[in-house]
């Protein structure tokens, strides 16, 4: 598909999400653990829906180049409703529930569009098994952490693990290294500006592993 067509379905897509933005925030029910934090639905002003389009055509766009178009439709809301997703938790440290499993099961629907178009199994069973690998490793981080790992963290790797499984290894070990140094990075930046105080989101650098990964395969593996 041509590279004009593409930026356009990626802006169209992250349109729509955030438009979509306080009807979905609406619905999502704060955890139980968050006794002071506002309901999501106030974070749906025009500069956080704004955002929201920004970052989830910049990183559609990028997911939808660096794909092949048997494969959009489980990058698509990986990108999109999950540019949302890591928003909420860059501005609240919390990823939401119900948020996380729409995009989770997109993007499961779209393993098997993806199975279905390139004809073999492989893309679902990859999703599947890489996904429950990547939530038990990190289940196993959660548990060790202490506490300084959100469980929201866990789920999220289980979606970064079926959309990145759909094309086999390396993309979801380049993902999971290339999100944790973000992470890393990203952690010591905010210690040093708290001075070790409060939780930082995580979410975000893991989401972001993905398209890293994408962008490192392009480099390492041209055309």
């Amino acid at each position: 598909m041509p590279t004009p067509v593409t930026v356009l379905v990626a802006v169209l897509l992250s349109a729509a999400v955030a438009l979509a933005t306080p009807a979905l925030l609406r619905r999502q029910p704060l955890p139980t653990d968050a006794d002071d934090l506002p309901p999501f639905a106030d974070l749906a002003t025009p500069r956080f829906r704004l955002a929201v389009l920004v970052v989830s055509a910049l990183a559609t766009t990028l997911a939808l180049l660096l794909t092949a178009p048997e494969h959009w439709a489980v990058w698509a809301p990986f990108t999109s409703l999950g540019a949302l997703l890591v928003l909420v938790d860059l501005r609240t440290t919390y990823l939401p529930l119900r948020l996380n499993y729409l995009v989770l099961a997109l993007a499961l629907a779209g393993a098997g569009v993806a199975a279905a178009l390139t004809r073999t199994w492989q893309p679902l069973v990859g999703a599947a098994v890489t996904g429950a690998v990547a939530t038990g490793v990190l289940w196993l981080v959660w548990r060790a952490s202490g506490g300084r790992l959100g469980f929201g963290d866990v789920r999220l790797a289980g979606l970064i693990g079926v959309v990145t499984g759909t094309q086999g290894l390396p993309l979801p070990v380049w993902a999971f290294v290339l999100g944790s140094a973000t992470g890393a990075v990203w952690g010591v930046v905010s210690w040093l500006r708290r001075g070790g105080d409060g939780a930082f989101p995580y979410g975000p650098a893991l989401w972001l592993g993905p398209l890293l990964a994408l962008l490192v395969r392009r480099v390492l593996l041209p055309g």
